[in-house]
């Protein structure tokens, strides 16, 4: 949903989403990108469409790029989730020929149970200035590449 603002200025997009409000404000844009959903079963906690179904759809396509958010990191492990139904974000990652997570440095203070990615399956970390050096390391350790974003002023 961060990047919809974004996506607004491009033309020719094919965008795949498993939640209804990301495809709505896409269906909305004058540039109008193509839209594909996954469908599968509604989880009321994240607000998306999860399930076997949804894996089924999207194992049935290839993406440039994955962008994805993240509940907590774990410096060692990866994204971290309270939901359990983490299977769908790996089936995303192993469909896209690069994977993007977009997460606040304050996420890394998040203790979180459940492993959702990797590192190994994560390209790029987009994260504010507000991450430590010693954090950034032992993520690009990871072989991550972590871009910090400059925070926008909220009004």
């Amino acid at each position: 949903a961060a990047l919809l603002p974004y996506l607004s200025q491009k033309a020719g997009l094919v965008v795949m989403t498993n939640a209804l409000h990301v495809a709505q404000t896409l269906v909305d844009d004058e540039n109008e990108p193509t839209v594909l959903m996954t469908g599968g079963t509604w989880d009321n906690q994240s607000r998306s469409f999860q399930g076997q179904m949804a894996e089924k759809i999207l194992r049935e396509y290839n993406f440039d790029q994955a962008f994805l958010g993240a509940a907590g990191l774990d410096l060692d492990k990866g994204t971290t989730t309270f939901n359990e139904l983490t299977n769908l974000s790996r089936v995303m990652a192993e469909v896209s020929n690069q994977v993007i997570v977009m997460a606040e440095s304050a996420k890394l203070e998040h203790k979180i149970p459940n492993i959702e990615l990797p590192w190994s399956m994560i390209s790029v970390l987009v994260t504010d200035a507000d991450i430590s050096s010693s954090a950034r390391h032992r993520i690009e350790q990871q072989g991550v590449r972590v871009i910090c974003a400059k925070q926008e002023k909220m009004e």
